[in-house]
């Protein structure tokens, strides 16, 4: 827990291409794994790999994920749904 109860915006990065990446099918269950061991549940993982990167691009250009295949989800974030 942080102090006063801040919260850190995290987000999910990876350098996938990175040559110390022998299958870039394993990153994102690796990411998983801190739901597994009960580092952070289900909705903070969701906001680590979705929600804050959503509110990054998406709150200084509410356009920014139109016409992708998650302009329906990031709409519902950016407006609070």
């Amino acid at each position: 827990m942080n102090p006063l109860g801040a919260r850190i915006n995290a987000m999910f990065a990876s350098d996938i291409g990175h040559w110390d990446v022998p299958d870039f099918r394993e990153v994102l269950p690796e990411a998983w794994e801190l739901v597994e061991h009960g580092l952070v549940d289900e909705a903070g993982f969701r906001q680590f790999a979705f929600e804050n990167v959503v509110r990054l691009f998406g709150g200084t250009n509410a356009k920014f994920f139109e016409g992708t295949v998650v302009a329906v989800e990031a709409a519902r974030v950016l407006t609070g749904r």
